[in-house]
């Protein structure tokens, strides 16, 4: 293997690291949105009102009307 190809290998296998953890950062954050939504729902479905759901979760207007409630 020539150095222009380990140099290539060594940049191929840093990319895909960079993205494997990007790749689990989103992951992990879109896991814990949905995780808030669920509460959320539970929340209003027992009566709780939207700002206090809103206040409780950190989440928005936006994010609560995906619940359709």
């Amino acid at each position: 293997m020539t150095i222009a190809q380990q140099l290539e290998q060594k940049g191929i296998e840093k990319g895909i690291r960079q993205g494997r953890a990007e790749g689990i950062q989103l992951g992990w954050q879109e896991g814990k949105l949905e995780g808030k939504l669920e509460v959320a729902l539970v929340m209003l479905q027992n009566g709780l009102e939207r700002t206090a759901v809103m206040k409780m979760t950190g989440l928005t207007e936006e994010d609560l009307a995906q619940l359709g409630h």
